[in-house]
């Protein structure tokens, strides 16, 4: 079971100010670093409360109560290992002209051919769809991609299994106020923790602690892409351009490292369906690890990255697409990042890549790749991941990262 300790739901008055929103806005990155060159070929791209009134009225003192002595839980004891895996960009339908057409096949569980692939103790996912009680038929925004799902819909999350999911990223929109308010809460009532969440209070940018199996994950949501303008006394998402992480996040990454077992950066970053990161997310990725960071899982392009092991670190730069509509022949190959910890240092002992992709019928969902398309997407895998200098050995359909993060 996972307990998470963080900020709770909040209530707007700031509606009006959203009416005037025509439609969707996709955030900006500036122009790749000239840089570039030194770096790899795959990575070139680009108030105080008032105190209550009292009551003047004499009261007669009520009697003294006995004495009991508070009864506190015991902490649970840290497991020896974690195992946590890591899936790309999840939908669980979209607006077209017609109206909403939801991906799953009504009454199928979506992940059941997956389901073994991804069990672990903290199962993540980048989930992409606002989530309302009564969805409506028709999209409340202008834009082309226009997301949103309801419970029902989101119940394939809970189960399947997932634990925690990232709600920042450029969708958080897309049923405007009403989802952004009703997102995490709708979240929590599966069971999940919901990270990344808008917020009505500062810090914008903040650690959200999560415990499983005795251990406490400190996860860090961001994203720099983003489609409604930031609005004063609006909720704030923890949006900034690629450039500004080092400035804004590392130090919440630095402060994280000192009360977590693993401290998690998932950030929605870069451009959709490119070959590799730019010199901007690679720099900035470096400086979360360098920070303290374990873990950087990168989402948005729709497609699969490469996977760095850097330091004592591991970096996926993007997962790709893991429930999507879109199953043309690249974006459909993705896979589940399986990552192993030990108690011993707070370290990754073991990385696996079991490799997936968005089969087509009888409507869009995520499946083990065997034989020629296994082949495929641990090609492009493997083939990715030399530009970082990291190597990925073959274990039966999977791949095994050849570096441990821990030393005995």
């Amino acid at each position: 079971m996972l307990r998470t300790h963080g900020s709770g739901g909040w209530i707007s008055n700031w509606w009006f100010l959203a009416l005037a929103l025509g439609c969707a806005r996709t955030g900006t990155e500036t122009a790749a670093d000239p840089r570039a060159s030194a770096l790899p070929s795959a990575a070139r791209a680009d108030a105080a409360v008032a105190p209550a009134e009292v009551a003047t009225a004499e009261v007669a003192a009520p009697a003294p109560a006995p004495t009991v002595a508070p009864t506190v839980a015991p902490t649970p004891a840290r497991a020896d290992q974690l195992e946590l895996t890591f899936v790309g960009d999840v939908i669980f339908g979209r607006y077209r002209e017609s109206g909403y057409d939801p991906i799953p096949e009504a009454g199928k569980p979506v992940f059941d051919e997956i389901g073994e692939k991804i069990a672990a103790d903290v199962v993540f996912a980048n989930l992409e769809t606002p989530l309302v009680r009564e969805l409506p038929t028709s999209s409340p925004i202008g834009a082309r991609f226009r997301f949103g799902a309801s419970l029902e819909l989101a119940e394939h999350l809970r189960t399947a299994g997932f634990t925690v999911v990232s709600l920042a990223n450029n969708h958080w929109y897309d049923q405007r106020l009403e989802g952004v308010e009703q997102t995490p809460k709708l979240v929590r009532e599966l069971g999940l923790v919901p990270v990344g969440a808008a917020q009505m209070e500062p810090p914008v940018f903040r650690v959200e602690s999560v415990e499983a199996k005795g251990w406490r994950l400190g996860f860090v949501a961001i994203t720099t892409r983003t489609n409604a303008p930031v609005r004063e006394g609006g909720p704030q998402l923890a949006y900034l351009p690629t450039d500004a992480i080092d400035e804004q996040v590392v130090p919440v990454v630095t402060q994280a490292r000192a009360d977590h077992d693993l401290v998690i950066v998932v950030v929605h970053w870069g451009e959709e369906y490119a070959e590799a990161p730019n010199y901007a997310q690679v720099k900035a990725a470096h400086a979360l690890i360098d920070a303290g960071a374990d873990l950087v899982i990168g989402s948005h392009p729709h497609v699969l990255q490469g996977v760095e092991r850097y330091g004592k670190g591991l970096i996926a730069y993007s997962m790709g697409n893991f429930l999507f509509e879109n199953t043309n022949e690249i974006p459909r190959l993705t896979g589940v990042l399986r990552v192993r910890a030990r108690a011993q240092g707070s370290c990754l002992d073991r990385v696996v890549f079991h490799p997936a992709y968005v089969k087509r019928s009888p409507a869009p969902h995520p499946v083990p790749a065997t034989g020629a398309m296994g082949h495929r997407v641990r090609d492009r895998v493997i083939k990715q991941a030399k530009a970082f200098a990291t190597t990925w050995t073959l274990q039966g359909e999977d791949l095994l990262l050849d570096a441990p993060g821990c030393s005995d």
